[in-house]
Order: structure tokens, then C-alpha cells, then sequence
């Protein structure tokens, strides 16, 4: 870890702890604001209802004091007769019915003050009623007979009645306020530790919030130093590197460049930047083609290989072979490309003279060691009369050298075919039971030469691969006759068949010394060969396992190995499954592989599984072909005619979309569609007969849409 991802992962608990805190100082701001409203709420609410008593206390005191306005004028009139004191009585009876009115919706109902103004009113009334009873006396009997009724005190008890309840009223108004004053002076209390509390704990948050930040601009300048620091040395490196490097963005377009590319390329940086980098091709791939190999590298599939070659082209025009490393870089925003080119047309100027020089010498040595083989096979038979004990041990070592000689020279020229793309795969369906058990028939005489036998585990019954018979079949002689050289004497090899997700997975095992831990990571290397003695005295040439790694993956599968010092090894062959259609008889037979309009179709795809549904869509119309490989592809085209070719683009060796110009040099009317799941633009489009988008299409359009293709090209032909 650098020094600045160090920095950067010391931040990230300052970060941490730096959030928190910020989310609890908002929360406290929060409280503290909610607080104050509560506190200008509640200081509403106690004025509201002191006011509230407070209005309550002057109703009763106006009731009495038009009670007593009652008083005062029937006393007046008694006394005088003059009709001017009855002016005070006339307002009261005006007035004391709506102030009773508003003290009795002062208080709800049933309640014990409620009671009280009630028999406040009552009194009010019957003061009221008592008073005309006496101006009435006075009015017919004259003053004394009034008089002498007032003179009894039932006037006075009336009023003293009213007064006792109105001061009742009061007291209960007054004790009530002086409660709710009580209660909001406590109240008032509390809230005020808790905002006292609340902002000591803020402030003390802030501080540290403030400590953390000063800390890590602290920090975040010394990792901007850092990182200014690293960028000028991968800048230097950039810029002074003896390989061409240069930055893409997601669409393959030129971002930078460093001296070595404008040199590589011939081209200014200002002429490159900007451009694609397909401009940099001698024959640059279709855009679609290279967006999906960007797309395959940035997801990290296995079929994107980081490492290609290709032909450039300088801006004055000329050519050059180079290898291309391609690596992703992701950004937070996006993800860019590092490619990293080199000049390697000595390289392989140099490789293709070695390559001519050993097949040559290996096709002029095969044919003298077969004969010389053969001869000497004939002398060991007896063809030239009995030998001697000696002279038979001499030809036996000659005859073995010979043979060792030739397979050598056998394995040296299938590397080269393979690696000149001359070696051909003719793939069919093959069951498994069968292709293993004729590998370990082919080889128990080997196996018996060694003194070690061979087993078969239970097979599936639809364990089929999509491959070449023979080249599987090298394949598995070579990984038998391996695990046959290094298990002991009386040892066992197991071959066994097991599913492994979408494939079949072979596994040769031997109970054999095991594989040295620095001997792994070049064991599938041209001439690979463990340093041990008994390693050596086996023999073969080292080229076994390199064959078999090729052509596997040519096949469309990967080859893997296990193994414990001591206790043997297992070398795993994983190849793509292939669903078998067991007919249940003959006729069966013939309908499926060839059906009545006798149409033949190649389906290239990697997916098995959609290989087996197309399949299976197109039965009955035509005999489908099915590979997962573009270098099978290529190789079926060369050895059959197909009136139609279904293609897909993304393949894990290749681009399905290179097949179109030699199927269009083989016959240009043979009709081409293609089934995938990228976008294709109008130029790839038009190279093309129809193009089908998978989550687009059904298998019964699909197979409509090939069915009226062939029929279309039936017609044309009659």
C-alpha cells in the first residue's frame, strides 16, 4: 500500500467520526430549536389562559356589580319616589342576562363551577325579582309599606348570597392562576437546564467537530502533497517510458499519450488525441467489435484478453506489427483504458524465421525416422532372421530412441499448427462414455507397459461435448500417458465425469509423487519438464501438456490442475455441455439430422445452453451445425457448405463478425444472421442479412425468420 492509500485509509475513521458528530450537532440545533418553540408555545398558551381566568373574575365582578346597581336604585326610589333612580335598575335587567350568559359558557357543564354560577344567576334573578316586588309596594302602598319590607333582610341575605359566590369564583380564578403560574415557573425551569445542557453539549461537540476538521485538512493537505508528488511520478514514468503508452476513454477515443506513442505511431500527440485509437490500425475492427472488447476488459471477462497483437499503421502510411496490453482503469466518475503498445515486428520476424527453420527440419527428419522406425521395427520382428540376445537389446534401444524421436517431432508440429492457425477442428456432438473408454483402450498397452491400470467412473448418460473426436482424443492420451509415466508401479489412473455448472468436467487422476510448487506455474510452458530426476527419467518432450492446454481452449473449455505432494495429481478438462436429443428410434434419427427441405445451418455462440435451444427451434427445418468457437467456425466453413450461418459477436476466442468475409469469399449468397444481444449499426448491418436482437426475438421468430431466408434462397436458385 502506497503511502497515500495509507493516508487516505487513515481518514476514513476521522470521516466517520466527523459525520456522527455533524449529524448530532443538527439534531441538537433541532432540539434546541424545538425547545424555544415549546417555550414561545407554551408562554402563548399561559397568557391565554390567565387571561382567560382573569375574564372570568371580571364577569363575576360585573355581576355583582349589577347586582348591586339593583340595589342602589330600588334603596333610591324607595326613599325619594323619584322615577330617575330606577334608570340604574333598567340597564341592570338589560345587562345581567348577558353577562350570566358569558360566565356560564366560561365554564363546561357538569363542572363544580359551572354550579356555582348557576346559583350566582339564580341569586342575580331572584334579587332582580325581589327588587321590582318592592318598587311595585312603593308605588301602591307608599314608602312605609316598602320599607318595612326591606326592613325583614331578605334583600340583604340575597345580596350576601351573591357576594359570598362571586368571591367564591374569584378565589377559584385566583388560585387557579397562581397554580398555572406555579407550574409554568417549574416548567420554565426544566427547560432551561435542558437548553443550558443542551448547549454546553453542542459547544462541546463543536469543538471537537472543529479539532477533527483542522486535523484532517491537516491531513488532506499532506495527502494532496503526496498525491501531487506521486502524479509527477507517474507523469515522468508516463511521459519517459521506453513503451508507447496511451489513455483511452470508454469509447476508445485517445485521451493522452506519452513521447514513446507519437513516436511508435509517428503521429504528434495533438494528432492523436481525441481521434479512436481504431485510426492506429493498418485494418481496424468494426466500432461495435471494439466497444464490446473495451465492455468485455472493463467487466473483466475472460474471453477480453488484455494482451493482443496487431499491424499498426504510421502516419506516413507505413506498417508495423505490435503487441497491445490493454488494462482498465477505474475512475469514481468512469472507467478509462491503459494500453501499452511495443514494436514487436523483429520479434516476430525472428519467431517466424525459428518457426520456418523447425518445420522445416521437422517435416525432412520425420520421413528418414519413420523409415529408419520402420526398419528397425521390421528387425525387431524377425523380418531379417533370428538376432542375438545382444544384438536385439541394441535394436530395441534404437527403435525406442526412434519412436521418442518422432513423437517429438509429431508434438513440435502440431504447436506449430496450432499457433499458425493451420491445425483444423472438426466438431461434433460426442458422447462421453464412449470417446473415454476408446482413449483408455487405445492406451492399456501402455498402461500395461508400465504396470499400471486404468479406471472409468460412472458417466452421465447425457455427458456430450461439442468437439473434435481426434483432437480430443490427443488430448487425453497425452493426460493419461502423463499420469500413466509418474504413478508407481501397480498404481491406478482414475478418469472420471462429473457436471461443473455449463460444462462437463473430465478429470484424469494419478497417485503418483505429486507436482513441485515451483514447478506449477509453467507446467503448461512449451518444453515444460519438472527438474526432479524422476521426472527426467520419464521422459517426453514437454510439449504435452502445452498441446493440450491450446486445445482445449480452441474448444471452447479451460484445463486446470490439482495435486498434493505425495499423493498424485488431477488435471481437470472443463468443456461446454451439450444437451443430447436420444432418438427413440431410426426414423427418429433421419427426421432430426436430416430434415425433408435438406437445409444445413452453422450456429456459432458460446452459450451452450442457447446452442441447445436454437437447435432445438430449428428442428425439423434444417440440420444444425452448433460450435462455441470462432477458430471451429472457421474450420467447419472450410469443410462444409451451409445454406445459412447464425452468428453471434462477443465469442470467448474471437469476434463471430469476422467470419462474414469468408463465408461471403466461400459463397456470396449463402444467407448470414445475425443473433445477439449488442447494438449493430447500420454498416455492420448491411453486411449482413438480418439482424436479431435477443431479448428482442422469440426462438419461434427466429426460426420463422431463417426458415424464410432458406425458403427465399430456394426459390431464387429454381
Amino acid at each position: 500500500m502506497t503511502k497515500t492509500s495509507t493516508h487516505s485509509v487513515r481518514l476514513l475513521p476521522r470521516q466517520l467520526v466527523a459525520s456522527i458528530l455533524g449529524v448530532l450537532c443538527v439534531v441538537m440545533i433541532a432540539q434546541l430549536a424545538n425547545l424555544q418553540w415549546r417555550n414561545v408555545s407554551f408562554e402563548q398558551r399561559l397568557l391565554s389562559d390567565v387571561e382567560t381566568s382573569n375574564e372570568r373574575s371580571r364577569l363575576a365582578f360585573r355581576y355583582l356589580s349589577q347586582l348591586q346597581d339593583v340595589e342602589t336604585s330600588q334603596r333610591g326610589f324607595v326613599v325619594t319616589g323619584r322615577p330617575d333612580f330606577l334608570q340604574p335598575l333598567e340597564a341592570a335587567r338589560r345587562e345581567i342576562p348577558r353577562i350570566a350568559r358569558q360566565l356560564e359558557r366560561s365554564y363546561p357543564a357538569g363542572s363544580q363551577e359551572a354550579a356555582i354560577v348557576a346559583d350566582l344567576v339564580r341569586s342575580g334573578q331572584d334579587k332582580i325579582l325581589y327588587s321590582e316586588g318592592v318598587i311595585a309596594l312603593r308605588l301602591r302602598g307608599g314608602q312605609a309599606s316598602a320599607s318595612a319590607v326591606i326592613a325583614s333582610g331578605h334583600g340583604k341575605r340575597l345580596m350576601d348570597h351573591a357576594r359570598v359566590l362571586a368571591a367564591t369564583l374569584e378565589h377559584h380564578e385566583k388560585t387557579l392562576t397562581r397554580n398555572m403560574l406555579v407550574r409554568a415557573a417549574d416548567q420554565r425551569a426544566s427547560r432551561q437546564t435542558t437548553v443550558l445542557v443542551t448547549e454546553v453539549v453542542l459547544l462541546a461537540v463543536a469543538l471537537v467537530l472543529m479539532g477533527l476538521l483542522v486535523s484532517t485538512v491537516r491531513t488532506l493537505h499532506h495527502s494532496t502533497r503526496r498525491l501531487t508528488d506521486s502524479g509527477m511520478r507517474q507523469s515522468a514514468i508516463f511521459d519517459n517510458a521506453t513503451d508507447a503508452m496511451m489513455m483511452l476513454d470508454e469509447k476508445g477515443d485517445i485521451i493522452s499519450v506519452n513521447a514513446a506513442a507519437e513516436r511508435l505511431f509517428g503521429r504528434s500527440s495533438d494528432a492523436m488525441i481525441g481521434c479512436s485509437n481504431l485510426t492506429l490500425f493498418a485494418e481496424p475492427p468494426l466500432p461495435e467489435v471494439s466497444q464490446a472488447y473495451l465492455q468485455g476488459l472493463a467487466r473483466n471477462e475472460a474471453w477480453a484478453r488484455p494482451s493482443q497483437d496487431f499491424v499498426g499503421r504510421r502516419g506516413d502510411g507505413t506498417y508495423f506489427e505490435t503487441e497491445v496490453v490493454t488494462t482498465p482503469v477505474q475512475l469514481h466518475e468512469c472507467v478509462q483504458f491503459l494500453a501499452v503498445g511495443r514494436d514487436i515486428t523483429e520479434r516476430r520476424r525472428v519467431e517466424r524465421m525459428k518457426t520456418d527453420f523447425v518445420a522445416t527440419v521437422s517435416h525432412e527428419l520425420r520421413t528418414p525416422l519413420t523409415s529408419i522406425s520402420g526398419s528397425l521395427g521390421l528387425l525387431a520382428g524377425g523380418a531379417a532372421g533370428e538376432l542375438g540376445a545382444k544384438a536385439r537389446r541394441l535394436i530395441e534401444i534404437a527403435l525406442n530412441n526412434s519412436q521418442r524421436l518422432i513423437r517429438l517431432i509429431n508434438d513440435i508440429l502440431d504447436i506449430e499448427k496450432i499457433e499458425s492457425g493451420k491445425m483444423e477442428f472438426d466438431n461434433q456432438e460426442l458422447p462421453l462414455e464412449s470417446l473415454l473408454q476408446q482413449v483408455v483402450d487405445a492406451n492399456s498397452g501402455y498402461a500395461e507397459k508400465h504396470q499400471v491400470s486404468m479406471e472409468v467412473g460412472a458417466v452421465p448418460a447425457d455427458a456430450a461435448i461439442m468437439a473434435d473426436a481426434d483432437r480430443m482424443s490427443q488430448v487425453l492420451t497425452n493426460l493419461l500417458s502423463n499420469a500413466i509415466k509418474f504413478s508407481p508401479v501397480g498404481g491406478v489412473v482414475t478418469l472420471s465425469v462429473e457436471r461443473f455448472g455449463k460444462h462437463w468436467r473430465i478429470s484424469v487422476i494419478d497417485r503418483g509423487p505429486g507436482i513441485s510448487e515451483e514447478f506449477r506455474s509453467r507446467i503448461f510452458g512449451k518444453f515444460a519438464q519438472a527438474d526432479g530426476s524422476d521426472s527426467r527419467l520419464v521422459g517426453g518432450s514437454g510439449l504435452g501438456l502445452s498441446i493440450v492446454k491450446e486445445i482445449v481452449l480452441r474448444s471452447g473449455g479451460e484445463v486446470s490442475f490439482t495435486s498434493v505432494a505425495g499423493e498424485g495429481s488431477t488435471f481437470h478438462v472443463d468443456l461446454p455441455a451439450v444437451a443430447t436429443f436420444p432418438p427413440a428410434d431410426d426414423t427418429q434419427i433421419t427426421a432430426r439430422t436430416m430434415p425433408d427441405q435438406g437445409y444445413r445451418i452453422l450456429h456459432v455462440e458460446d452459450d451452450a445452453d442457447m446452442l441447445r435451444l436454437v437447435a432445438s427451434a430449428l428442428e425439423g427445418r434444417a440440420e444444425v451445425h452448433s460450435t462455441p468457437s470462432v477458430h471451429e467456425a472457421r474450420a467447419s466453413l472450410r469443410r462444409h457448405h451451409y445454406d445459412a450461418v447464425l452468428l453471434d459477436i462477443a465469442m470467448q476466442d474471437g469476434c463471430g463478425l469476422d467470419l462474414v468475409s469468408l463465408i461471403r469469399q466461400i459463397d456470396p449468397a449463402t444467407p448470414i444472421v445475425l443473433f445477439t444481444a449488442l447494438d449493430v449499426s447500420a454498416g455492420v448491418a448491411s453486411t449482413v442479412d438480418r439482424v436479431l436482437t435477443k431479448s428482442l426475438t422469440s426462438l419461434t421468430d427466429l426460426s420463422e425468420q431463417v426458415g424464410a431466408l432458406l425458403e427465399r434462397d430456394k426459390r431464387k436458385a429454381a
